[in-house]
């Protein structure tokens, strides 16, 4: 383990310039037992910093926990301090750092959003934790599994609750599809298909082609996003066949998985994802039920269709009604109200662990078929 975290750590630190990630615990943040913590509930405002407030948090995140009501951002930290600077100066936050340990012994931050690539998950949640912070850590939640389970049990040690960043819970499209299915609007649900193709080329230097710091490349970046709403569907998945491969040569790391899945009382899920495709991009969803179908985009703006059985389809969302100006802004409002003590959790640690153990199986049978 110590070695493991020995090879994150340099990696982080040879690439932190392009990926403006985090120094990682240069200054440890003093161990605080569970009794030394604050038992106060939040009450009112959660004053929130950010660690690595780079590109995903200019639009997706960052202002909007300033919109939220109940919600301000108080803080930001990033390696490079003229950048956090820089951030804080353009998004009106009042303090900016140029450490994690500095940001984390603010007594102004009450929770803490982990922004960093996924390699710096592990080593900024244990911090942020031994601080007394709650977290909100971007998907997938650490680099592997192992990372995601230690995640855990640093906050239940702690006492504190820990959100995963799958905010698509939180977009209305998607929970439109949960509630539809819910209210048995295709009847009994036969099939279920994804299919994702594109020929997304990155730059070798891109942090996503590094498995130390992504996990694993586009298929953990966007695929963690599909699996999490099969389960926010359908409920546990489990794994029946999958293949995954190589075939541009690009990196190290898969560039096309297929799978077929079950979840308890639902029928077969398959799931195929191509980024070296030469053709069209494609990214749809169809959801086939005895009383008709389903069918949309994740990563689109194609709208939500719903064709009955014999009939034509019908539109229920458009395009401009998917997403709002933050989309991560409906999970964040939940993660407030949760913080609060007004609601329960959408995403959750346990199911974030599950979707990245499905992952690792699916990619660990590289050329193989179960």
């Amino acid at each position: 383990m110590r070695r493991r975290l020995s090879q994150r750590r340099n990696k982080l630190k040879q690439l932190s310039g392009t990926l403006h990630c985090l120094p990682l615990s240069d200054h440890p943040v003093k161990l605080m037992r569970v009794s030394e913590l604050e038992k106060k509930p939040f009450t009112g405002l959660i004053r929130w910093g950010i660690l690595g407030c780079g590109d995903v948090t200019e639009r997706k995140s960052g202002p909007a926990l300033r919109k939220i009501t109940g919600s301000t951002l108080k803080a930001v930290m990033r390696r490079d301090a003229e950048k956090a600077r820089d951030y804080a100066q353009r998004h009106g936050v009042p303090r900016w750092y140029g450490t994690a340990s500095e940001l984390l012994a603010d007594p102004e931050v009450d929770a803490v959003y982990v922004a960093s690539p996924p390699g710096a998950h592990l080593e900024l949640g244990r911090l942020s934790a031994q601080a007394g912070k709650p977290c909100y850590v971007e998907k997938p939640m650490g680099s592997s599994s192992s990372d995601a389970q230690e995640l855990i049990e640093a906050f239940e040690q702690a006492g504190l609750p820990l959100f995963p960043a799958y905010y698509r819970r939180g977009l209305r499209k998607f929970r439109k599809v949960g509630e539809l299915l819910s209210e048995g609007i295709l009847g009994k649900v036969e099939s279920v298909h994804y299919s994702f193709a594109s020929n997304q080329q990155l730059q070798s230097t891109d942090w996503r082609l590094d498995p130390l710091i992504s996990g694993g490349g586009l298929f953990i970046d966007l695929g963690s996003h599909v699996l999490d709403l099969f389960d926010f569907w359908f409920g546990v998945l489990e794994l029946k066949s999958c293949v995954a491969g190589n075939r541009s040569g690009q990196g190290e790391v898969a560039d096309y998985a297929q799978a077929c899945l079950t979840a308890p009382g639902q029928p077969q899920i398959e799931l195929d994802f191509n980024f070296s495709n030469a053709g069209e991009r494609q990214d749809r969803m169809h959801i086939q039920g005895e009383k008709g179908s389903l069918s949309f985009g994740v990563f689109n703006l194609d709208p939500l269709k719903w064709e009955k059985s014999g009939d034509t389809s019908m539109t229920l969302l458009s395009d401009d009604n998917f997403f709002s100006e933050h989309v991560q802004q409906g999970l964040l409002e939940n993660v407030v109200e949760c913080l609060l003590g007004k609601s329960q959790a959408w995403a959750t640690p346990q199911a974030a662990l599950c979707t990245w153990k499905l992952m690792e199986r699916i990619l660990k049978n590289k050329g193989q078929v179960l």
